[in-house]
Parts: C-alpha cells; sequence; structure tokens
C-alpha cells in the first residue's frame, strides 16, 4: 500500500531535511538581530515611513503595518513579504517536477508506466506525497520561530504564526499544483521549470502593475501574489480576502487538470 507515496518521501526526505535546516537558519539570523534592531525600532520605523508606498507595494508589503516594535510586524516585513515566497515557490516547483517530468527527463518514465498499476494511482501518491513535503516546510518554516523566539526571550503571539502557518500552506500548494500542471504538459525539466517560473513572474508583474495604476487595479486577482500578505497574515493575524477561495479553489482545479493530463498523455515523449 502506498508504494508510490512512500518510495517519494524515501527520495526526497534528505534534500527536504536540508532545505528546511536552511530555512530555520535563516529564521535563527532574523530573530537573533531583532532585539539589536528593536532598541532602535523607533528609528528604523520613522526611515521607513519616509520611503515612497509604491516600494513596498512593489515587495508586496502593506506600509501602514510596517514597524519594527514586534517581532510579528519586524519578520512580515524582513521574511514573509518576500524572502519566504521566493524559498517556497524554488522548494515547490523542486518537488512538483519529481511527480513526471523528472522521470520523462531521464527516459525512467516507461518503466514507471510499465508497472501493473494504474497511472491515477500513481499521480495521487507522488501528489499528496510531494503535497505532504511542501506543506512540512510551510509549517516549520514559519513555525520554526516560535522555538527560536522562546529561546532567545523575546515575546510573541502564537495565534498570528498560527495564521501564518495556514495562509502559507495555501500559497505553497498553489505554487505547488501549478508547477505540477505544468511538469506534466512538458517532457523537458527545464522548460518545466521556466514556463512554471514565467507564469509566478507574471503574476507578480500583475500584482505590482495594479497597486500602481487605478485602472488595472483589476489585474491583481489573477495574481497568487494579491492573496498572499504577510503583513495581513503575521503582522496582523488575519486572513486576506479571498484567500482561501482564490488558492484553495486554484490548487484543487490545477490538480485535477493535471491528473486527466497524465493520464491521457503519451508519456515516451
Amino acid at each position: 500500500m502506498l508504494a508510490f507515496f512512500r518510495r517519494m518521501i524515501r527520495d526526497k526526505y534528505k534534500a527536504v531535511i536540508a532545505y528546511v535546516a536552511s530555512a530555520v537558519a535563516l529564521l535563527e539570523m532574523y530573530v537573533a538581530l531583532y532585539p539589536s534592531l528593536q532598541q532602535q525600532a523607533a528609528q528604523i520605523d520613522q526611515m521607513m515611513k519616509s520611503f515612497p508606498p509604491e516600494l513596498f507595494s512593489a515587495m508586496n508589503m502593506d506600509a501602514s503595518a510596517l514597524s519594527f516594535s514586534t517581532l510579528e510586524s519586524y519578520l512580515s516585513t524582513e521574511y514573509m513579504s518576500f524572502l519566504w515566497p521566493i524559498l517556497a515557490i524554488i522548494f515547490a516547483i523542486s518537488i512538483a517536477h519529481y511527480i513526471s517530468v523528472n522521470e520523462i527527463d531521464r527516459g525512467t518514465i516507461e518503466t514507471l508506466a510499465s508497472l501493473p498499476t494504474s497511472r491515477i494511482r500513481i499521480f495521487v501518491e507522488r501528489y499528496f506525497a510531494g503535497l505532504l513535503i511542501v506543506t512540512a516546510f510551510a509549517v516549520i518554516s514559519l513555525l520554526g520561530i516560535i522555538p527560536l523566539a522562546g529561546i532567545h526571550g523575546i515575546d510573541y503571539a502564537l495565534a498570528n504564526y498560527l495564521t501564518a502557518a495556514g495562509g502559507s500552506f495555501l500559497f505553497i500548494w498553489a505554487v505547488y499544483s501549478l508547477a505540477v500542471l505544468v511538469s506534466v504538459i512538458f517532457s523537458e525539466k527545464g522548460k518545466a521549470s521556466m514556463v512554471t517560473g514565467g507564469i509566478l513572474t507574471l503574476m507578480y508583474v500583475l500584482s505590482i502593475i495594479s497597486s500602481l495604476k487605478d485602472g488595472l487595479k483589476n489585474l491583481q486577482y489573477l495574481s497568487f501574489f494579491h492573496y498572499f500578505s504577510g503583513t495581513d497574515l503575521l503582522a496582523k493575524n488575519a486572513i486576506p480576502d479571498y484567500m482561501v477561495l482564490a488558492l484553495g479553489g486554484f490548487a484543487v482545479v490545477a490538480s485535477i487538470i493535471a491528473l486527466i493530463i497524465f493520464r491521457k498523455r503519451d508519456l515516451s515523449v
């Protein structure tokens, strides 16, 4: 039972541990720096308020919530609004490729397809194994802040991190499902990576453009980055409007389409 699920976990767990450890190391750096920055919070806050709001919009930050007065507002600015999405995207794409395009690219997919089992089972088990892996990253890379804050004697708001972990899961699930969909269409890992990266880059650009021009404001709804707000999730302990419906709905639909394509496509090319 669950042979393909277990195989994927077994093949990827070392890489996952290394990636998660790197994320925790980054968290340790940010958390360790916070006490010294907090002493200068007033000056830093004043300096940040002098920057144009468009700069923060381009970095997916809410200028009204920019502050170093709490650990949550500090990390929402320095970690969640820019660095964490990059880490999540790279990680999600690398895991999604394992489902099919890696096998096709290496010429081993026919061996996998010749096994006495259905393509649906192969896809479903690998998809959920990958989803478990990216979920573990999303949770640990956010909730890992809590023990680090305790070690450094820094106050924290537990509820904010639980909300942030939930929102981060929705974001990485949507990105992972997009990457899975692209990976079952293409036969070369490089092309799949470029297309997925291009789509996400376009989404980021749309998010920026929509925030700068009122006439293009509706374009924001086409971007994952509109629904994922580090300041809302971590600093304000709030789920952005339509986040669950937009990101969760996209993830479900994209995964179903990917399953249909994987089941019908010629895996030899």
